[in-house]
């Protein structure tokens, strides 16, 4: 795969970097070699180079899922020291962690410093990041369609404090951008191939979810499928039991989450 290999900036301040004539393609060619990784390995070395691109030392991707509360995925890719994820997911700080709560809740990205810590643990969280190379860190929401609760998050670090801080984040900030959205629909259809495999959905379920995602009726789907009510039930009673759900509403809510329909 051909890309533009960039190196760490070497401490160089970010606002000397941005204002580069070819930070801007070197960052955009970075971002849209990400789009051809064919594995976990190969998107990790590309997010790395991307991230080195635009400045950075250091990068980690999230992709998190939630269904309800009946499934929660969280999928990370790390160009960065694993220990931090791993400390991370020890304490299952998921739910006090601030960073991932305001990509939730945003879509611009913003330096971590900016993002309110409210209590002890996410202080603490905030301090493991600052050991593990996210001194001054920027925050990189990638938000997707309303209807859905999945959401990405990408996290840009500096062991120097202050660094992103220091000015020049404004083209950061346009390529950042690109990158977590093109990370977060690589995981989508990651997971998406995943589930269609773990669960053997066919063509005739996705026909099925999709009317039951958009409000239609057990007759009405009968109707559309030119079949019969009790047919419909049987084929939900098996559908839900592969995907591992309760009913056919969080069957088709799941499929929604993971980009199936």
């Amino acid at each position: 795969m051909a890309f533009t290999s960039c190196r760490p900036s070497e401490a160089k301040p970010l606002a000397s970097l941005t204002a580069g004539a070819d930070y801007a393609g070197r960052a955009s060619s970075a971002v849209q070699s990400v789009a051809e990784a064919h594995d976990e390995v190969e998107v990790v070395e590309l997010l790395a180079n991307a991230a080195a691109c635009m400045g950075a030392e250091s990068a980690a991707f999230v992709s998190f899922v939630r269904d309800d509360g009946l499934h929660e995925s969280f999928r990370f890719l790390l160009a960065c020291d694993a220990v931090w994820c791993h400390e991370y997911q020890r304490r299952a700080w998921y739910s006090d962690d601030a960073w991932l709560q305001y990509a939730q809740r945003h879509s611009e990205p913003v330096v971590a410093s900016a993002i309110p810590l409210r209590t002890r643990k996410q202080q603490e969280l905030a301090d493991l990041a600052h050991t593990y190379g996210f001194a001054s860190a920027v925050i990189v929401p990638a938000p997707a369609a309303a209807s859905v609760s999945r959401v990405g998050v990408l996290c840009l670090g500096s062991s120097s404090s202050g660094y992103f801080e220091s000015g020049g984040l404004g083209p950061l900030r346009v390529a950042a951008r690109a990158l977590s959205m093109e990370l977060h629909e690589w995981w989508i259809a990651r997971l998406k191939r995943e589930m269609i495999i773990k669960a053997g959905v066919t063509a005739e379920d996705l026909a099925l979810l999709h009317l039951e995602r958009t409000g239609h009726g057990t007759k009405a789907i009968a109707s559309s499928l030119n079949t019969t009510a009790a047919a419909v039930n049987s084929r939900f009673q098996r559908l839900n039991q592969r995907l591992g759900v309760p009913n056919r509403k969080s069957a088709a809510t799941l499929a929604a989450e993971y980009g199936l329909i």
